[in-house]
């Protein structure tokens, strides 16, 4: 559990999916993955947020496939960090 609302709301949903969750090895590449585009990323100077750190921890943690986890991935992304930064941008303009 985290202490993240949003995460732990997606984590609910998750659970009442019925998905085929990654076997052992799967979950071996996609944390190889992970730790790869982590890294680009850092490199780029590109740091996840704990929110967003906490999310993606908590696909593995379910076992989610990678198919479904893009999916729930985009969705968060809209949500909660592109969403806010147009209504901050919106509001920004109205001023």
């Amino acid at each position: 559990m985290t202490t993240f609302p949003a995460v732990e709301a997606y984590r609910a949903e998750l659970r009442q999916t019925n998905y085929r969750r990654m076997d052992d090895a799967e979950l071996a590449e996609v944390r190889r993955r992970y730790a790869e585009a982590h890294h680009s990323s850092a490199i780029e100077g590109i740091h996840p947020s704990a929110e967003q750190a906490a999310f993606y921890a908590m696909l593995l943690d379910l076992r989610v496939p990678q198919d479904l986890a893009n999916r729930y991935s985009s969705r968060f992304l809209r949500e909660r960090i592109v969403a806010p930064a147009l209504a901050r941008q919106d509001a920004a303009a109205a001023d």
